[in-house]
């Protein structure tokens, strides 16, 4: 065998045991499981952990997903490549991470709403709906990690499938939740109200937002957008009793 040969094996099989001692000191987490246990409380991250998230999550949304790289996000950092392998083994755990960190936050400010939602009469939790949602998935942030979540999901159908689940499934649950505690009538039932009212909530304002046709609303535009979609929305699918 040619020294040149001998070489390549060598280097081989020096990055085939840096990959197993990565992947020994950093375990393996999909992204359900580590939404699950990051909303449990049973996983937090530490102080170097979060550090290494928030450079993560701003370097994926500037550079995307396939552009990204650990040896580049870490010279534009400062951080080294042994702090983000210490706790990630490889870019894809790094993402979901970064994902599933978001996803939780995402998840507890539906939780929050849905413990307030109780108290309200109907057009004001309809209201307060529409304002905590549009608020969360109009921002500048928002809609860039979604057009990460989407570009990965065609690779790693769980990013998308959780994502989902947290997001759109989360806010379906919370609003069915308001049509079955309050008092009126309609010829529609709790699901197809819910699917209605979600689909006619957003898609206009989101679908402008994402081709760039208007600039992020502000709180009084989501606010006046709000009291005029609920009115409009009861009148034509619900009878007050």
């Amino acid at each position: 065998m040619s020294s040149a040969s001998e070489k390549d094996v060598k280097e081989a099989a020096s990055r085939r045991e840096s990959g197993d001692r990565r992947t020994a000191t950093a375990p393996t987490r999909g992204v359900a499981s580590l939404v699950r246990s990051l909303t449990e409380g049973n996983a937090r991250p530490k102080a170097k952990e979060q550090e290494v998230l928030d450079v993560a999550a701003a370097y994926f949304l500037e550079h995307g997903y396939q552009g990204a790289s650990i040896n580049a996000m870490a010279r534009s950092s400062g951080i080294s490549k042994e702090s983000i392998y210490r706790y990630f083994s490889s870019k894809k755990q790094l993402f979901e991470a970064v994902i599933g960190r978001e996803l939780v936050e995402y998840r507890r400010a539906l939780d929050h709403l849905d413990s307030i939602l109780k108290s309200l009469e109907l057009r004001a939790a309809l209201i307060m709906i529409v304002e905590t949602t549009l608020a969360l998935i109009t921002t500048d942030r928002t809609l860039a990690l979604r057009r990460l979540i989407f570009e990965e999901a065609t690779r790693s159908p769980d990013v998308g499938q959780h994502y989902y689940k947290i997001g759109a499934g989360k806010a379906y649950a919370v609003l069915q939740k308001v049509f079955e505690t309050h008092d009126y009538e309609s010829d529609f039932d709790v699901q197809k109200l819910s699917e209605h009212f979600t689909g006619l909530m957003s898609w206009k304002i989101t679908l402008e937002r994402q081709c760039a046709v208007r600039a992020q609303p502000t709180a009084q535009e989501i606010s006046e957008h709000a009291a005029v979609f609920v009115d409009d929305f009861m009148k034509a699918f619900l009878k007050t009793r």
